[in-house]
């Protein structure tokens, strides 16, 4: 026992440099380099483990050169996709030591699929599984590994998908555990200049601050894969259930997860880490509801010591004042003083379904989503345009106290119809709405 605090104490006196150096063997041999995935990866269930998904990012660095870098990403040159890995390739991967892993680890990613959805042309939603990988084989005589990448999975690896995440090849290649890359992958997709846009309870009459996202816990149980997961035919468990109490999450994902990136981020071997709160308690014996995760960059720093958050630290807050735009402003210079006025297209896009979701049914949003995206190439700032006149509504007392059906009316008949008219356009309601039930709310995580 002295042996090992002895021990534990020599690595706290060590610099972070030197501890990372140390952990992480191959460290002067990964490159920092950006690649990219589409959301829909990164919002997807764990279901690769570390080496698996290692290698899905090594191949990824090789896509990025054979056709991001070429200009080659299209589908009429994705017909060979084949790729060729050596004995160095797999050390880089899973440490030198261990290749035969690493091996066995390539050789079963084509038994993998991974599931996806998106939405075609008329706004259908089209849900589906594809594999990373196609083939592979072994030449017996050279020692070279050949893979082949499924044509499926290219355009979650080449921009040609508004919704990417980039994040540092070296960054990820470096971490010690499957949940430490899923983690590094979320806050990757909110690092940047993002503002969460949330019209549930927990935000009435709060602003989020940047970077601060809310996540649901079946959301977050979903997304790391600790549920169980039953056979939907025979009813047979396939996986258990772990971690079930959040004293678990917080232990072996929130704290673990935090110190690995946090360790890299202070060695500069990577460009953000993160502090978590955890959200609300509801329901009987009062089981956390969600938790809020703050993330720091190189760009926007924590302010203070930059250190995560102990317990007896200032408590962390997820929200930050916002005083509403006056009203004698006329309509555009109220439109500048907007949150989402200097956000991305594709952030306020997402903003706005987010918005319409909560008070309208799905069939609804679909259809105005789609009449807003026509207007959007000819009316700049549509979107945002949009975003104001219900944020308006929402703050008119007699719509604050309003009935579900009374809000949805309002927003059809009023906001959209009639107050956009200020920006000079509106939009008609359809002429037939089937669906009467409450809509659901929009998952951050289900885009």
């Amino acid at each position: 026992m002295k042996q090992k605090i002895q021990k534990e104490t020599s690595c706290l006196d060590m610099s972070a440099e030197s501890l990372v150096a140390l952990r992480h063997p191959q460290v002067n041999k990964v490159t920092h380099e950006q690649i990219r995935w589409s959301n829909a990866i990164v919002n997807s269930p764990v279901m690769y483990g570390l080496i698996e998904r290692r290698t899905l990012y090594f191949i990824t660095g090789e896509v990025k050169h054979k056709f991001t870098e070429k200009n080659l990403g299209v589908p009429e040159n994705w017909k060979d996709l084949y790729f060729h890995l050596t004995d160095e390739d797999l050390g880089l991967i899973g440490g030198q030591k261990n290749v035969p892993r690493t091996y066995e680890a390539l050789s079963k990613l084509g038994e993998k699929f991974l599931p996806v959805s998106f939405r075609n042309e008329k706004g259908e939603l089209i849900v589906g599984k594809v594999h990373w990988v196609d083939s592979f084989f072994y030449n017996t005589e050279t020692g070279l590994y050949d893979v082949r990448v499924s044509p499926e999975i290219m355009p979650y690896l080449i921009d040609i998908s508004r919704s990417f995440t980039t994040f540092d090849l070296g960054t990820a290649m470096l971490l010690r555990s499957k949940y430490s890359q899923k983690m590094y992958e979320l806050c990757s997709q909110f690092c940047g200049d993002f503002r969460f846009f949330d019209r549930g309870e927990q935000a009435v009459g709060n602003v989020f601050k940047k970077r601060v996202v809310p996540i649901k816990m079946e959301d977050f149980r979903r997304i790391f894969n600790l549920d169980e997961i039953r056979d939907p035919r025979t009813k047979r468990v396939i996986t258990p259930a772990i971690y079930t109490s959040f004293k678990e999450v917080r232990s072996y994902i929130l704290e673990a997860t935090q110190m690995e990136l946090y360790e890299l981020y202070t060695a500069n071997h990577s460009n953000l880490w993160f502090d978590f709160q955890e959200g609300p308690r509801k329901g009987r014996g009062g089981k956390v509801s969600s938790v809020f995760i703050f993330i720091y960059t190189k760009e926007f720093p924590k302010e203070g010591d930059g250190k995560p958050w102990q317990k007896g630290d200032e408590p962390l807050s997820p929200f930050e004042e916002y005083v509403e735009p006056t009203e004698h402003l006329t309509p555009y210079e109220r439109l500048k003083q907007n949150l989402w006025y200097n956000q991305s297209k594709d952030v306020q896009e997402q903003a706005l379904e987010a918005l319409l979701s909560h008070y309208l049914h799905d069939d609804e949003v679909k259809y105005y989503m789609r009449q807003i995206c026509l207007k959007a190439g000819r009316i700049y700032d549509s979107y945002v345009q949009v975003i104001q006149v219900i944020q308006e509504k929402e703050h008119q007392p007699k719509f604050k106290n309003g009935t579900d059906a009374y809000r949805r009316k309002s927003i059809i008949n009023y906001a959209l119809k009639e107050n956009l008219k200020e920006f000079g356009w509106s939009l008609e309601p359809m002429s037939k709405a089937q669906k009467t039930r409450k809509p659901k709310e929009q998952d951050l995580f289900n885009m």
